[in-house]
């Protein structure tokens, strides 16, 4: 399987002090892959640099074969929250993806109609934000993100802000949508449980300054279901992860 994503011996500095310290890991293409560890230990600023959002201060990323040195074209970002214009209804949003790329948003219509039925969201195409629950404003963000079809998904903390039973739903929800898809999957989340859930590795960090301490591969079968939660192998693996943090 071709590497997607090779992180090597990436450093960020802010005023001197060091947030990221060594960090290294690969993510192979077609795989989800999720980062854990503690509050500033640097995930979401190692998001920032393999989307090219943020240079680091030493190291190097590759993404799809080439070195990072700006934003990488063929990735998209979902963050913790889901940042729609309320101005625009469901459809208008996801084709502002088309937008910010200076392509023409007709020429992506039937991509948005087919990702707006896959993520469920039929029937709601018109409706603005604030007639969306927040996990319907989420999957609208999720179809804005794969709109263009990036290679790369990069996710910060995309469910943090939802309610577990929501999040949860999301969650399976999330793993139904990249198993159509299959893009390349980088997921930031300080839930133990999502990330054993969702991904094919979990990557743990360490505190700040931050380095990979652990990988923890998940072998379980998918697709994945409310009943995993209660397979002994799933409740080793998210022991080995908490213990490893």
């Amino acid at each position: 399987m071709p590497t997607a994503i090779s992180v090597r011996s990436l450093q960020k500095t802010f005023a001197r002090q060091i947030a990221i310290d060594g960090l290294s890991f690969e993510v192979d293409a077609n795989e989800f892959v999720a980062l854990v560890g503690p509050s500033g230990c640097g995930k979401s600023t190692t998001l920032r640099i393999v989307a090219g959002l943020e240079r680091p201060s030493s190291g190097m990323v590759r993404a799809s074969g080439e070195t990072v040195d700006g934003p990488v074209r063929n990735a998209a970002m979902v963050f913790q929250a889901p940042v729609l214009l309320p101005w625009r209804r469901t459809l208008s949003n996801v084709l502002f993806a088309a937008e910010m790329r200076g392509k023409r948003p007709g020429a992506f219509r039937e991509r948005a109609k087919e990702l707006i039925v896959l993520t469920g969201l039929d029937g709601f195409e018109h409706n603005y934000p604030h007639e969306l629950s927040g996990g319907m404003q989420q999957r609208v963000a999720i179809c804005r993100a794969l709109l263009l079809d990036p290679t790369l998904l990069l996710m910060d903390e995309p469910f943090g802000a939802l309610d577990v039973m929501t999040r949860e739903k999301m969650g399976f929800e999330l793993q139904r949508i990249w198993s159509e898809t299959k893009n390349t999957v980088l997921f930031v989340t300080h839930s133990i449980t999502e990330a054993v859930l969702l991904s094919d590795k979990v990557i743990v960090m360490t505190p700040r300054p931050g380095r990979a301490k652990a990988v923890v591969p998940v072998d379980l079968a998918r697709p994945r279901d409310v009943g995993t939660l209660k397979d002994p192998a799933f409740v080793e693996l998210c022991a080995a992860v908490r213990e490893a943090l």
